[in-house]
């Protein structure tokens, strides 16, 4: 009994202690509100998405293509959180009325080590992951998080 409570308690305070970003799944669908983002004394967290490309047949397929585009997605956030975006928009106008819009966005920077933290699966076969990298090892390549906001 003495253990079984140690071990209720020391669960308790791992996940009180436990940082970082939250699940953005809900019942099998993406949560209605998350973060993508979180700065920590120690991390860098970014969520990122892949959706499942219908052309793909097999749910192995779906799946390990959707995780890939989830850590694409993680990365580009990275990317443009610590380095910036580039954004280009272009509004076509035709008797007052818009006919056209298109918003593009490039980020280019070199991250390094960042982490695999945790990779959920949506019933449809997308995927969201969640990627973290060490504060310190940006503060040695000379980026600091916190006054790219």
């Amino acid at each position: 009994m003495k253990k079984i409570f140690c071990l209720f308690v020391s669960l308790i305070c791992l996940g009180a202690c436990s940082s970082g970003l939250k699940t953005a799944v809900k019942d099998g669908k993406i949560a209605p509100s998350f973060n993508d983002m979180l700065l920590t004394n120690d991390y860098l967290w970014v969520r990122g998405l892949g959706a499942v490309n219908p052309a793909h047949t097999s749910d192995s397929q779906r799946r390990i293509m959707s995780r890939e585009a989830a850590i694409a997605h993680a990365y580009q956030r990275a990317t443009e959180i610590l380095y910036g975006a580039q954004l280009d928009s272009h509004v076509q106008v035709v008797d007052a009325v818009s006919v056209g819009s298109t918003v593009e966005t490039s980020a280019q920077g070199l991250i390094q080590h960042m982490e695999l933290i945790s990779t959920e699966y949506l019933d449809d076969g997308g995927c969201s992951v969640i990627m973290r990298v060490n504060r310190a090892a940006l503060k040695q390549a000379g980026i600091e998080p916190e006054q790219k906001k």
